[in-house]
């Protein structure tokens, strides 16, 4: 398990901010804190893409909420959820990233693979299962998971969201790092 000095160490400063919260969600989702930072640089730049820009900002056209861009649309109860003296959770970044990973996880438990369940973070699953599921030929077991996961990021914004959270993942995760703890 990655210490919280190390993960701090090796982020990079707009992430490196928000490791004590992304290493308690990594514990309790049972991932990578290095893709939880992973997917936050890629939904909000740690908080820097955000309007206005910190952990309360919000993205995708006022829809994506908070550093792991949580969609209001789909997500009724997390836009809802408030403390006592009923300032919105989601604008608080352990909250938001829990939430956030929590999420991935359940991706991860219903896919069972995890570019798939980073594609689903941002397209969702029913879309990505469909992808996947449509490619039943085309090679060895191998070759038919690459290329479920290439149908399952062309369905994401830009087209490579599974591919693009894992190359950041790569930048600053040691190689010996799970992906899943």
């Amino acid at each position: 398990m990655t210490s919280l000095a190390e993960l701090e160490q090796r982020l990079p400063k707009h992430l490196a901010q928000w490791s004590r919260e992304l290493h308690a969600a990594s514990t309790v989702a049972r991932l990578c804190p290095y893709l939880l930072a992973a997917v936050c640089d890629r939904e909000s730049r740690g908080g820097l893409a955000l309007k206005p820009p910190g952990p309360a900002g919000t993205g995708d056209f006022g829809h994506g909420r908070g550093l792991m861009q949580v969609d209001d649309r789909f997500h009724p109860g997390f836009l809802m959820a408030s403390d006592s003296a009923g300032k919105h959770l989601w604008k608080l970044p352990a909250y938001n990233i829990l939430y956030g990973a929590l999420l991935l996880r359940a991706n991860v438990d219903a896919l069972k693979d995890v570019h798939l369940a980073l594609a689903a973070y941002n397209a969702g699953v029913s879309k990505v299962r469909r992808a996947a599921d449509a490619i039943t030929m085309g090679g060895d077991a191998a070759k038919i998971m690459e290329q479920r996961r290439a149908a399952a990021d062309a369905l994401t914004s830009g087209g490579d969201y599974g591919r693009d959270v894992l190359r950041r993942r790569a930048q600053w995760a040691p190689a010996e790092a799970p992906l899943e703890c």
